[in-house]
């Protein structure tokens, strides 16, 4: 009996395989299966090479980090727990040179270095590299190629760094212990250890890092020591995560989510689609049990035929992928070095396997639907079926899923459904205003356009639905188009308004103190300072940080490293009270403190929880008493945590100011003057940051392409779907309209305008729910006021009207191979 029904299926699958609605919700399946297993394989090579790059450019079995040099008995401790200890400094500093200037991360080893791995170094840039034991000697200085590009170096130059010189005397190629090699763009330098300490760098500017060569067993040791005598230091070892791995997570998450819009014009295309496929199935159901087969038997056949159109996809859809993951990491090797396309066919099955359950999900509606089957269905219709309403649950069902998996932003996944269920609401309140208000307006007028109106209001629910389908679709992928341009603009300009032309984001009192004079000398506006202190989270209501939660998130990798830790008696201009009290002036009450929104809602913290800080070595625990966002037109220098001034009176530890300046354009040149006498002080030019932010837009840019792509392609297939659903009942009309004497012209007349109402219901509300979108979202991550550009706003009206008439006339052309011979036909 199986065997019989797997040929019926068979049969009737490749009779069913070129009708439309097949076609489309293979278009949809295939696009959908195409991103998430690409997406899922893309992740895999990059957490994996991730994994390789840990093993091979650590330099050590292990590397402790923190700020503060360790004691002569936590020296000790280590050596105890370690086979070899090799002891590196690391610091910002700025390199001057005939006038110019550029961020460098300063390196200091000596003659042990390196522990793991070999140095490579050249006597050029265009010799060989070769491999070098030891650091530089005493008063020498090694730059990588583009340091030495960038200050336009030469072989024995002389650099000033503070009041010394160091001579330029090698090429730095290779760092064996440089774990972010590839990924952090910062210029290097090396220098001798002993030459560091001359230089008398603030020592809390400086970072130690401790390379360890020690056995699996002396690892587990060394972390559960750092665990409890160094809370605030890191490990990082070669049985441990990569660094960036979380980070990658993230970036998965946030296509994942992302993913999300694709699902749910997935939803509105199979939705429409179900529409045509209820209807086909229950007449061929009821068929085959007027010939005594039973409903099992129908249920059975459906399900075959829906599992042979997936078979028939999975190859294009296996062959698609590996070759689009093999463009995606073909386009990441130009930032990770050495990544290879590697193929996980287990991986790829395990994918495929999770969505074709997505479908199912999708398509279970249309076999309950064939359990309310019956032969008195070939004689009249049920239109009153609830399996519709059981598709619209089923794709929430999955949305829901697919935000719960990947969300790690709490307020920014709230603010993104938000903005779909209001733009939901709003279509639906514009398409029914319009017609209606349209149609009771146009009653005592004759003419194509009142009796259009009137055609529409008569199929007010379906035209809505079709409305709403289309009009989402536009939404999402104008959406996404406009705020990648807008975001770009506003940001650039409310930081030259509000910020000046370089901002200072570290600066310690001696340092902030000859910023002052130097300003002051040379007429140079000084716009914004705030003091601060460094801290670290490391426990939450006495629960360590990664044991609070594990969900990966941007909140949780900011506090996972120092923070800025600010204090005021008083709520900043740049900031707004949204929970909780603000403390009182002079205040006894010292140990609390108040949080950014945003932070609160990723790690789901409350008023009352308790967050203890390691700072300068010293731990503080501080309840939470209050919670504030961002306030714009006082500048951007905010802080994610702020607590009273009366703490500072406890708190022993070095204290730093952001600031912000304008310079004109002949002030410049003085910036290496005060870099020159200060090299650690932290600054970055308007310009750097804007290059910065249009390099990370441009990234994003070609990203987003990508989903625009897809998104244009949901969407076509969008109306394709809503047109097929509609089709039976457009012929009808047209046999209608023809049946009192007017031509198939009169048809299409009525059918442009028809689409022409529908265009401009589908631009107003996608347009409006893009300004709405725009405003929720600048606001809660960027509180800024979207201020879209308005011609192209106009520009981009313009284009959704053509596009969905054209688009939708040329796709509704069957509908016109209609005549009243076929009316009659169908009574």
């Amino acid at each position: 009996m199986l065997k019989h029904h797997t040929q019926l299926a068979w049969h009737y699958s490749v009779q069913e395989y070129r009708q439309p609605h097949q076609k489309l919700l293979r278009w949809v399946q295939a696009t959908l299966m195409i991103f998430i297993v690409t997406l899922t394989l893309s992740s895999s090579t990059i957490q994996h090479y991730l994994q390789s790059n840990l093993q091979n450019l650590l330099g050590a079995d292990a590397v402790l980090t923190q700020k503060d040099k360790l004691t002569a008995k936590q020296i000790t401790s280590l050596t105890n727990v370690s086979d070899k200890v090799v002891s590196t400094l690391q610091i910002n500093a700025t390199l001057t040179f005939n006038g110019k200037w550029q961020r460098t991360k300063l390196k200091a080893v000596g003659s042990d270095y390196p522990l793991q791995g070999q140095l490579l170094t050249s006597t050029s840039l265009q010799s060989p590299a070769t491999a070098t034991n030891g650091g530089p000697t005493a008063g020498n200085i090694w730059v990588d190629s583009r340091l030495f590009t960038s200050l336009t170096l030469s072989i024995g130059d002389s650099i000033n760094i503070g009041e010394q010189a160091f001579i330029v005397s090698r090429v730095l190629v290779h760092e064996p212990d440089r774990l972010m090699e590839g990924h952090n763009v910062s210029m290097r330098a090396m220098m001798n250890i002993i030459d560091m300490e001359k230089l008398a760098f603030p020592t809390d500017l400086i970072q130690h890092r401790y390379l360890v060569s020690a056995s699996k067993s002396q690892i587990q040791q060394l972390i559960n020591w750092q665990q409890e005598q160094l809370p605030a230091a890191q490990v990082h070892h070669k049985q441990g995560a990569h660094p960036l791995a979380l980070f990658w997570q993230r970036t998965e998450n946030f296509l994942g989510l992302a993913s999300i819009v694709l699902f749910f014009m997935a939803a509105i295309a199979i939705e429409q689609i179900a529409q045509v496929h209820i209807k086909k199935e229950q007449y061929f159901s009821a068929i085959c049990m007027s010939l005594g087969a039973s409903k099992a038997t129908g249920l059975q056949l459906s399900l075959f035929k829906w599992l042979i159109n997936i078979l028939l996809l999975l190859p294009v859809v296996a062959i698609l992928s590996g070759v689009f993951h093999w463009l995606i990491v073909d386009w990441l090797a130009a930032t990770f070095s050495q990544i290879h396309c590697q193929l996980d066919v287990w991986l790829m099955t395990k994918t495929i396997a999770s969505c074709v359950l997505l479908f199912a999900v999708f398509h279970s509606p249309v076999w309950l639907t064939l359990c309310q089957t019956s032969v008195a269905k070939l004689f009249h219709q049920n239109h009153k079926s609830i399996s519709l309403g059981l598709i619209k649950l089923c794709a929430l069902v999955v949305l829901v899923l697919v935000a719960v998996k990947y969300s790690d932003n709490g307020l920014l996944t709230v603010m993104l459904v938000s903005s779909i269920t209001i733009t939901i609401i709003l279509m639906v309140a514009i398409s029914w205003t319009v017609l209606t208000l349209g149609e009771k307006a146009s009653q005592q007028l004759s003419g194509l356009i009142p009796f259009t109106l009137f055609m529409m209001k008569q199929r007010l629910l379906s035209k809505s639905t079709q409305i709403l389908g289309i009009g989402l679709s536009t939404f999402l992928l104008l959406f996404t188009l406009m705020l990648l341009k807008d975001i770009g603009d506003t940001m650039t300009s409310y930081q030259r308004t509000h910020d000046g032309n370089v901002m200072v984001s570290q600066a310690s009192q001696p340092q902030m103190r000859a910023i002052n004079k130097w300003s002051k000398q040379h007429g140079i506006s000084l716009r914004q300072t705030a003091p601060y202190l460094y801290a670290k989270v490391v426990k939450i209501n006495d629960q360590a940080l990664n044991k609070f939660t594990q969900k990966p998130s941007d909140s949780l990798a900011t506090l996972s490293r120092s923070i800025r830790l600010h204090w005021s008696d008083t709520i900043p201009n740049t900031n707004r009270l949204v929970q909780g009290q603000w403390w009182k002036k002079d205040t006894k009450n010292w140990q609390q403190i108040s949080i950014e929104e945003e932070v609160m809602t990723d790690l789901g913290l409350n008023l009352g929880d308790e967050l203890t800080f390691i700072i300068h070595q010293q731990s503080f625990t501080f309840t939470i008493t209050a919670s504030h966002v961002y306030k714009p037109g006082a500048g951007s220098i905010t802080f994610w945590v702020q607590m009273p001034p009366s703490a500072i009176q406890h708190i022993n530890a070095p204290q730093y100011n952001m600031a912000s300046l304008e310079l004109n354009d002949d002030q410049w040149p003085l910036l290496s003057q005060l870099w020159q006498a200060h090299p650690s002080i932290r600054m970055i030019s308007l310009q750097e940051l804007t290059k910065q932010f249009d390099d990370i837009l441009a990234m994003i840019t070609k990203v987003i392409s990508g989903f625009a792509l897809m998104i244009i392609l949901l969407a076509i297939i969008v109306i394709l779907s809503s047109i097929n659903a509609l089709e039976s009942k457009e012929k009808k009309k047209n046999s209608v309209i023809m049946s009192f004497g007017f031509l198939k012209k009169t048809c299409l007349q009525l059918n442009i305008i028809e689409w022409l109402i529908t265009a401009l219901i589908i631009a107003t509300g996608a347009i409006v729910g893009t300004y709405i979108t725009g405003m929720l979202i600048y606001q809660s991550q960027f509180s800024l006021t979207y201020q879209p550009n308005l011609f192209i706003l106009f520009i981009t009206l313009a284009i959704i009207l053509s596009t969905v008439t054209l688009l939708g006339v040329y796709a509704s052309r069957h509908s016109l191979k209609s005549s009243v011979k076929q009316l009659m036909a169908d009574v």
